[in-house]
């Protein structure tokens, strides 16, 4: 699914890099809790219907045929790997590709550890479990942890589904109760 049109109203990411290359990026685009609710303050208040969450509307966002819906939508990014690069040399590990993405000028999460062993792991996934995760501006249910060297990364290569050198460590879900109000029955057919 191309979806270069809408990407290219997300404000952060660039419409020129720092220098020429061409390189082909692979990311997450998101929508901030901040601007989840203006955005659905300002649907309230000319009557349309709520969105249920940012991830649902940062999705159909980018999915939208007319680019002018997507810009006027709070979307942000933040990439995380390279597919394809000529010009330069890939960059030797997941390390190094972050900040040469950085070094460009495309928008990287500054929160990216190399952990130096499984108990580091855990305790970068234990501290962000709890309220490092909710003091974010943005949602997230867990941690990705990827092999940190680019050359290992491509022995390791991929399922039919994803990479084997990347697992994503999530969070408890979280639970809420819901109260039913009514039922509405309806005959058919």
């Amino acid at each position: 699914e191309d979806v270069t049109h809408t990407v290219r109203t997300i404000h952060s990411i660039p419409e020129t890099l720092t220098r020429p290359v061409f390189i082909v990026v692979e990311g997450e685009v998101f929508m901030t809790k901040s601007g989840f609710e203006k955005l659905n303050i300002g649907r309230k208040r000319r009557g349309e219907p709520l969105f249920a969450n940012p991830r649902n509307v940062a999705a159909g966002s980018v999915r939208q045929l007319d680019p002018k819906v997507s810009a006027s939508r709070p979307l942000d990014a933040f990439l995380y790997d390279i597919a394809t690069l000529s010009g330069d040399e890939m960059p030797v590990s997941q390390g190094k590709e972050l900040e040469y993405l950085k070094r460009l000028g495309f928008p990287v999460n500054s929160y990216s550890h190399i952990a130096k062993d499984v108990e580091d792991i855990i305790a970068f996934w234990q501290k962000w479990h709890g309220e490092r995760r909710d003091a974010q501006d943005y949602l997230l249910d867990g941690v990705v942890v990827k092999v940190n060297s680019r050359r290992q990364q491509e022995l390791l290569g991929y399922t039919g589904k994803g990479p084997r050198f990347a697992i994503a460590l999530k969070f408890a879900a979280e639970q809420v109760t819901t109260v039913v109000l009514d039922i509405g029955l309806q005959i058919g057919r």
